[in-house]
């Protein structure tokens, strides 16, 4: 049975998970979505709102482990959705393990002409494939895309360009999908354009021929990876929209 995928995860992978309670890795099971702010959490995302009022940057608070526990919650979202930085961002602290990497590129339209102002929202796994710190996957309605720990959102500069500061992603556990870091990417204007697509790595090991045939069928971009003299990595990835 041929079977869609849907943002990077195959519609037999969701099904199968959630019709068996959902054991991605050594008994850990989904994690729910996020509830009602506790307190403490109010607290937390009242601190952040109140440290981007006064300049701190975007990058900076994505960078600070003491939010992390905040990064799932919507209201937190929105504040970095609304506070998105122009060129540049940083979505993780450096205490957060994983392969350093630098990823950069452009957004363009059909023609290849460069959008300026394209809105990016970008989120992956950890470095051991968890997009929570709870579990693999996060339940509900796309738990993964709404409440993924490391996440961010940036626009592009004059140039159409964007440029993340993270950690490379690791494939999901019990499962041959490649590794990948989601992209949604959508403009204003006439007309306005959108695209939903992942950035996987030329190297990874689950990168088969079967896997690279189906992700160009999806339109996914496969980024050869280059080491910088620091030890860090760094792809290219560019998108057109059309």
């Amino acid at each position: 049975m041929k079977m869609r995928r849907f943002l990077g995860v195959s519609l037999l992978a969701v099904l199968c998970v959630t019709a068996a309670g959902a054991q991605p890795e050594g008994g850990a099971r989904l994690t729910p979505p996020p509830g009602e702010e506790t307190p403490e959490i109010r607290g937390l995302i009242d601190r952040a709102q109140a440290a981007l009022a006064a300049n701190r940057t975007v990058s900076e608070l994505l960078a600070d482990e003491s939010f992390m526990p905040a990064h799932a919650y919507p209201r937190f979202r929105s504040l970095i959705r609304a506070k998105a930085p122009i060129g540049t961002v940083t979505l993780v602290p450096t205490s957060e393990p994983g392969q350093r990497l630098h990823v950069h590129g452009t957004v363009s339209d059909a023609a290849g002409r460069p959008l300026p102002g394209a809105l990016l929202y970008v989120y992956h796994t950890s470095a051991k494939g968890w997009y929570s710190d709870k579990a693999a996957h996060i339940s509900g309605s796309s738990g993964d895309t709404r409440s993924a720990r490391l996440f961010a959102y940036l626009r592009t500069d004059a140039a159409g360009r964007y440029e993340l500061h993270t950690i490379r992603p690791a494939g999901y556990p019990a499962s041959d999908l490649p590794a990948h870091i989601h992209v949604q990417i959508e403009t204003a204007g006439d007309p306005p354009r959108t695209r939903v697509t992942e950035i996987q790595f030329d190297d990874d090991p689950r990168l088969t021929p079967l896997w690279r045939e189906r992700s160009r069928q999806e339109g996914f971009v496969i980024v050869s990876v280059k080491r910088e003299a620091g030890g860090a990595q760094s792809v290219v990835a560019d998108f057109q929209l059309r």
